[in-house]
């Protein structure tokens, strides 16, 4: 497929600023490297080194337009290149300090490692490693071999190595279930392993010393532990300046004294019940089909947020019978119902939540037709009416967990108004909302396989039995003694 004029100036802005980028690195590293900040003092080696660098860079972002699809329906190219080339950059600079003022070990390359398979996934943080071992041997060994050959050594090879171990071993070890306080002293206690490595480098550049072991072995450790507090200083930053969360924040965000969902609980407790039993459907479906069990149950408790702004308009917040559409045309209550929608994606985006989760605010519904209304329109009416002013004027799912909620959200609302017993029906059900969403197109532009279709409508079923379960009447369990 050819390239349009667009997508080509579009490559061409971000080589350029990736360019750039690359410039102020090497600047700065030599600047570092040399101790001499005067920056024009080494002109000469400025434009080799960062064409050397660059195509080092280039090398990252073709991988993410390319071949890191999985994350475009979450996070955009623009952030992906952010957090990987600014947490590249950090560290290059930290490492160059360290380098030229303290030791060669010192490395923080498991930086990178944490923080771009925490913020993005697994496999851009292992290219992303890759790409910053790259660039810090383009800088510091062609700096080394052509500002002090007098003194030219290739400790910088084996501190790279085995931050390169360091950060191999870590990106195993970050799994799903995990904290903050099991992730740092994880990444300690693989520093303190891999440490006596930097000895054994060191042995095989200077001989056995006793100075020199000890200062490579000193050295490793502490950047190891810089490693991990870059990672803890910079993790919430970039979890707030760019709405790309970790599972932790993820996990803060739905706790019940989030106050948002407190919130909702006070003004819409019926909508909060229904969002935690949706939530609860949707997290167990996430983890079959293999997706973020954290954001998709992130995406469910918040996907009818908007409905507390008009909440007695919605049956399950309803009181004493009284239902405010009974006094309301058609149209005006179709209006009230869709625009939660609306007032949703509004209430997210002033409290910063990602974009997954205003999404699936924003597509649960898709762009489907209220059939109640649409319906009771046409009944006082001998006209043929259109659906159109009757429907969610809002986006069909583009991703997976826009998915999961749409269906959910219907199974839910729909097993629990006609209750069973009986696995076959209940299957019948959830085939049903299945098979009519397809009908409607509204799974189209998302990327649910039919795979995963079978494994969301075996999981709801056995699932949701255990949310609608039914209870003793204890006032008959007496009548019977």
């Amino acid at each position: 497929m050819k390239n349009t004029p667009q997508k080509i100036w579009k490559d061409v802005a971000y080589l350029s600023v990736i360019f750039v980028v690359s410039f102020l690195m090497t600047v700065f590293s030599v600047a570092c490297l040399a101790k001499d900040y005067l920056i024009f003092s080494y002109y000469e080696i400025y434009l080799p080194m960062t064409l050397m660098v660059f195509c080092i860079m280039a090398t990252l972002y073709y991988y993410i337009v390319k071949f890191d699809k999985g994350s475009e329906e979450y996070v955009s190219v623009l952030k992906r290149c952010l957090i990987c080339y600014s947490t590249i950059f950090i560290a290059v600079i930290v490492s160059a300090v360290l380098y030229s003022f303290f030791t060669p070990h010192s490395i923080v390359i498991s930086s990178v490692t944490m923080m771009v398979t925490m913020l993005l996934n697994k496999k851009l943080g292992i290219y992303s490693t890759f790409v910053t071992m790259g660039i810090m041997l383009a800088i510091f060994v062609t700096c080394s071999y052509v500002l002090d050959i007098d003194h030219f050594n290739l400790d910088i090879i084996g501190g790279l190595l085995n931050s390169m171990i360091m950060s191999m071993l870590m990106v195993f070890f970050v799994g799903r279930e995990y904290t903050r306080l099991r992730l740092t002293w994880g990444t300690i206690l693989l520093g303190l392993v891999t440490t006596p490595l930097a000895g054994l480098y060191s042995i095989f550049g200077h001989g056995v010393s006793a100075v020199t072991v000890g200062n490579a072995i000193f050295g490793r450790l502490v950047g190891s532990m810089l490693s991990v507090a870059i990672f803890i200083v910079f993790l919430p930053l970039y979890e707030g300046i760019f709405a790309v969360w970790t599972n932790f924040k993820l996990a803060e965000v739905c706790s019940p004294s989030q106050p948002l969902l407190k919130e909702l609980r006070e003004k819409a407790p019926g909508t909060y019940n229904h969002s935690v039993s949706v939530a609860n459907l949707v997290e167990s479906c996430a983890d079959a089909i293999e997706i973020n069990p954290y954001m998709a149950r992130a995406c469910a408790f918040f996907h009818d947020v908007g409905k507390m702004k008009h909440p007695e308009y919605f049956t399950e917040n309803q009181k004493d019978g009284k239902n405010p559409h009974d006094d309301l045309i058609p149209e005006v209550s179709v209006n009230m119902i869709t625009n939660h929608v609306k007032d949703g994606v509004a209430i997210l985006k002033e409290n910063h939540m990602p974009d997954t989760v205003i999404k699936a605010a924003f597509e649960h519904h898709g762009d489907a037709t209220v059939p109640y209304f649409y319906m009771k329109a046409q009944s006082i009416t001998e006209e043929q009416l259109s659906n159109y002013p009757y429907r969610y004027n809002a986006r069909k799912p583009t991703t997976k967990y826009s998915a999961l909620v749409m269906i959910c959200d219907m199974c839910e609302a729909i097993l629990r108004a006609k209750p069973t017993d009986d696995y076959e029906q209940m299957r019948s059900v959830v085939d049903n909302v299945i098979n009519s969403k397809l009908k409607e197109g509204q799974f189209d532009d998302c990327t649910l396989t039919v795979r995963d279709f079978a494994i969301i409508r075996d999981t709801i079923c056995d699932v949701i039995p255990s949310t609608l379960h039914k209870r003793i009447d204890y006032d008959k369990a007496k009548e019977r003694r």
